[in-house]
């Protein structure tokens, strides 16, 4: 146990403290690395494939795998900028776009790592990552900032709320630094809040009812895109263009003219996607609407391709 002194040593400026953070950066960028090459070789073997459901199938993996890339790309930012830093009253852990704000007042005591027993953390776990839950024992559940390779490079906060286990290779350090401050009045009133930063501050994130219309939009155009482009190679070459809904115009041309319904859909997401997620920081109602609207587009467009295609 890390027991607390009474004495401030001096004045009490901000003081960061910086995990090692070498292995899990690398590792978490060698993942995004990894997937953003699969993007790039899925897209060459779809650019200029004939259009059938396997050049579908790498256009679906190319976006996948960026999107994978950029999850990858942002857990790795949050290991690099990793850092927990005291102030007067209060410790920030600094995790990417979130910040997470500890009151001094809060800590009841501090616990060195290699006292008590490893945990399962639940949440990001690899070498020299560990982002998650944990329920330590003698402690309970605890909020895991660490980048630790070994259980001594621990140090356990137990405070009022939650427990927080942070790599800190100078305890010592740490502890009279919080002492320091825990031994004076407070000077402003903190409490345990958790805060995003950026773009992690939208309001879309922490929308669930937005989240799922924009998945199902997503859904309902890579389903549409499938069906497009898996019945295509069938087609003859030349297809009736009917659109009963305009008045029952038809018209004959080149099937190439039905890839449009898959790239309209796409484009259709894409554009809906980022407007509405923009627009939902101003107005919620507004942002759902586009996303939903976007979801809506896609089965009109589905249902003018499933036409086309009875038709052709």
């Amino acid at each position: 146990m890390v027991h607390p002194g009474t004495r401030a040593r001096r004045t009490l400026g901000a003081v960061e403290f910086q995990p090692p953070r070498a292995l899990g950066v690398i590792v978490g960028g060698a993942f995004a690395a990894w997937a953003f090459v699969a993007a790039v070789v899925a897209a060459s073997l779809a650019i200029g494939a004939q259009a059938e459901f396997k050049t579908f199938l790498a256009w679906a993996a190319c976006a996948l795998a960026v999107v994978l890339g950029l999850v990858f790309a942002n857990w790795a930012y949050g290991l690099f900028s990793l850092s927990y830093v005291i102030d007067r009253d209060a410790l920030t852990i600094r995790w990417g776009f979130r910040r997470i704000v500890v009151p001094i007042a809060a800590i009841q005591r501090m616990v060195p790592g290699r006292t008590l027993d490893a945990a399962d953390v639940k949440g990001l776990n690899w070498w020299g990552c560990h982002v998650g839950a944990a329920d330590v024992k003698r402690l309970g559940f605890t909020l895991f900032f660490s980048t630790h390779s070994t259980p001594d490079e621990l140090l356990y906060l137990v405070t009022t709320g939650e427990a927080y286990a942070l790599t800190v290779l100078d305890q010592a350090a740490f502890a009279e630094e919080i002492q320091s401050r825990a031994a004076l009045a407070p000077v402003d009133v903190y409490s345990h809040r958790s805060a995003a930063t950026g773009l992690a501050a939208m309001p879309f994130w922490r929308d669930r009812v937005s989240m799922a219309a924009l998945g199902i939009a997503a859904l309902a155009c890579a389903i549409l895109g499938g069906y497009v482009f898996a019945g295509y190679p069938d087609l003859p070459n030349v297809v009736e263009l009917s659109f009963p809904e305009l008045g029952g115009i038809v018209r004959v041309g080149d099937k190439g003219e039905l890839l449009r319904i898959a790239y309209l859909g796409a484009g259709i997401l894409a554009f809906n996607a980022v407007a509405g997620v923009l627009l939902h920081a101003k107005e919620r109602a507004a942002g759902l609407w586009l996303m939903a609207a976007s979801g809506l587009l896609q089965c009109v467009l589905m249902g003018a391709a499933i036409l086309a295609y009875s038709r052709a």
